[in-house]
């Protein structure tokens, strides 16, 4: 006779990017003063500040300038294809027109939070995954805050 044990497991599905940030229990940030010009500083905000739940993660202080900051969130007015917002490496993520106009304020929001993620090193999570992570590839969850799979994520990478 053959016996097999089928033990549980847990199976990640975050990935990592590579990106770490230095000091992550008292991370600084830079937003962008021309998200105030459209009203939409608040949102931005919500994107560094919705991964402070973490014990590994804490956004103290805004910096005045960028280059004292962890992450920089900054705007550009123009159109890039068909891209909200995009991580550029660094600590440095840049918004788009697109996410200001066709966007609303819980998908932007939600873009936010997704971007601040790759900043702290998380990367696209599996297609399988997507309801447990604001991490996803493609489409919105309406979920501006990070999720079970993220949380893991960021626990494992910090």
């Amino acid at each position: 006779m053959l016996f097999a044990t089928v033990l549980p497991s847990s199976i990640k599905a975050y990935t990592h990017n590579g990106s770490k940030i230095s000091n992550p229990n008292n991370a600084y940030y830079w937003i962008h003063g021309e998200f105030s010009k459209y009203g939409l500083k608040g949102e931005v905000l919500r994107g560094i500040t919705a991964w402070n739940p973490s014990s590994k993660i804490q956004f103290t202080k805004e910096s005045s300038l960028p280059g004292g900051a962890n992450v920089k969130i900054e705007y550009v007015d123009r159109y890039n294809g068909d891209t909200y917002g995009i991580f550029r490496g660094s600590g440095n993520v840049t918004l788009f027109k697109k996410w200001r106009v066709e966007l609303d304020s819980a998908r932007r929001k939600e873009t936010a939070v997704h971007e601040v993620g790759h900043a702290l090193g998380l990367g696209h999570t599996q297609k399988s995954n997507d309801s447990i992570s604001v991490m996803r590839q493609y489409e919105f969850n309406y979920k501006d805050y990070p999720q079970s799979d993220d949380w893991a994520g960021i626990n494992a990478r910090y």
